[in-house]
């Protein structure tokens, strides 16, 4: 295994790479949309790469209309993408979504053949791991097929066997998949997991059948999992290691900045998060930066350009 101190990638992340159409009304009844690359896997790695970390990205994007665009938007945000690779009897998956009810964060998601069917295992080299701090990867890859699921247990399983970092999320979008499924591929890959990101209160709920983020942390604690981290919300976030377990409040930014939509804002947190871990933060100086990123992203809207640089952190 490579020394962390050589390592060249502070973050690898396996995801799906998307198309992201967003409007003010009602999608079914706009005309107008804002297009940009999207999913919830990109937005961790653009959230992290935009504060400086290196970031190298394992996807697939299809040879079609959206072939260049994805590809500049993603060299724009300075991850690296060359293991990105390209498929050219598919089409990139995309989803439609507004910003008029950000309560319910509205998407309509389709997917006509999708790209993210090719992220198999033999993209995943075992030299590519071992140049990485932390690996990440969620559900919403594994949600894709068998062999995405597959992708994402084997990067894990050699990333824990050589001592390497790994983060997960469960982003449990049960329009995706069951919620058998998504539980069976949590419980899969649990035993690898270093870092466990998990909102509350629906998925910590759904998934640990917990009313409390404490006891979500102390029971993910208890198997192993080093760093447990509840997001939620409004309400900020609970840390917690086998050391200490604290909370930590959201900032409030006053109501000269309304919160214009929580969608996405728990994968800018994820990328920010891991940034400071990667950087040499603890769990707990890297929580509070992680907030006041979410909370700018929820803020600015929608779209990568939304995820703050860390000069933006610098003027707030």
């Amino acid at each position: 295994m490579i020394s962390v101190h050589n390592k060249e990638y502070d973050l690898l992340v396996i995801g799906e790479t998307m198309v992201e159409f967003t409007c003010e009304g009602d999608v079914v009844n706009s005309s107008m949309f804002k297009m940009d690359v999207g999913g919830a896997d990109i937005v961790v790695a653009a959230a992290a790469a935009r504060l400086g970390s290196k970031v190298r990205l394992i996807s697939a994007i299809a040879h079609d209309q959206f072939h260049s665009f994805l590809r500049e938007r993603l060299t724009a945000q300075k991850i690296d993408i060359s293991l990105v690779t390209t498929c050219q009897q598919s089409y990139n998956g995309l989803y439609f979504t507004s910003e008029k009810y950000p309560e319910y964060r509205e998407y309509l998601i389709h997917h006509p053949g999708t790209a993210s069917k090719h992220i198999i295992p033999t993209l995943v080299n075992p030299e590519y791991l071992e140049n990485s701090k932390i690996i990440y990867a969620s559900s919403e890859l594994q949600s894709v097929s068998s062999q995405t699921q597959r992708t994402v247990f084997n990067a894990f399983l050699f990333a824990h066997t050589n001592k390497i970092m790994v983060a997960y999320d469960p982003n449990l979008r049960l329009q995706r998949w069951s919620f058998e499924e998504a539980r069976m591929s949590l419980w899969g890959v649990l035993p690898l997991v270093d870092v466990f990101f998990v909102s509350w209160p629906e998925e910590s709920k759904a998934l640990f059948g917990y009313e409390r983020p404490l006891d979500v942390i102390g029971f993910l604690l208890n198997r192993n999992v080093g760093t447990v981290v509840v997001k939620m919300g409004a309400d900020g976030c609970m840390v917690g290691t086998d050391k200490c377990i604290r909370t930590f409040p959201q900032p409030d930014y006053g109501e000269a900045n309304p919160f214009k939509t929580p969608a996405l804002a728990g994968s800018a947190f994820n990328g920010a998060f891991l940034n400071c871990i990667a950087n040499g933060y603890d769990p707990f100086a890297a929580a509070e930066l992680a907030n006041s990123v979410a909370l700018f992203k929820g803020i600015k809207g929608w779209g990568i350009d939304s995820l703050p640089t860390v000069d933006d952190l610098r003027k707030e």
